[in-house]
């Protein structure tokens, strides 16, 4: 039983790890397209939160001898292309913040799911907790970003 659970909690930690690495890419090329000082702050908070959900997902990893797993270029490149299409003739906040609020619908989605499936396998109220931390801030980032619309 005890393997079953730590393989739970191994895959969910891995998911939370390489959703907020790709959230922290995806805020970095989007940080390069901002000029609005109020919107480089939000963008620049909501970079430090993904950094510090990674790193918590990170050292949950490590206290099981597991090295996480880093997202390719080639998974990050297909973001990195919308992005840079998407703002390639229109910069403007509702465009930066359009892009932003998709990636967190996205979120959001992954996430319920991520939690719903890593309940029923058994994972850790702890890690489930932290997977619920992630869909919040992706609901509050969706939020904030509304007001650039």
């Amino acid at each position: 039983m005890e393997n079953k659970k730590q393989s739970a909690d191994a895959a969910l930690l891995q998911e939370i790890y390489k959703n907020v690495k790709m959230g922290t890419d995806s805020v970095m090329t989007i940080l390069g397209k901002a000029e609005d000082r109020s919107l480089l702050e939000n963008l620049s908070a909501d970079l430090d939160t993904y950094e510090g959900y990674a790193k918590r997902a990170r050292e949950k990893l490590a206290e099981m001898s597991i090295v996480p797993k880093e997202v390719s270029t080639i998974q990050k490149l297909p973001a990195e292309m919308g992005i840079t299409m998407s703002t390639l003739t229109d910069r403007s906040n509702s465009k930066i913040a359009e892009l932003m609020i998709e990636g967190a619908v996205m979120g959001v989605t992954e996430f319920k799911d991520l939690i719903r499936n890593a309940d029923d396998a058994g994972a850790s109220l702890e890690n489930i907790r932290l997977a619920g931390d992630v869909l919040a801030f992706h609901e509050e980032m969706i939020n904030k970003m509304r007001r650039y619309l």
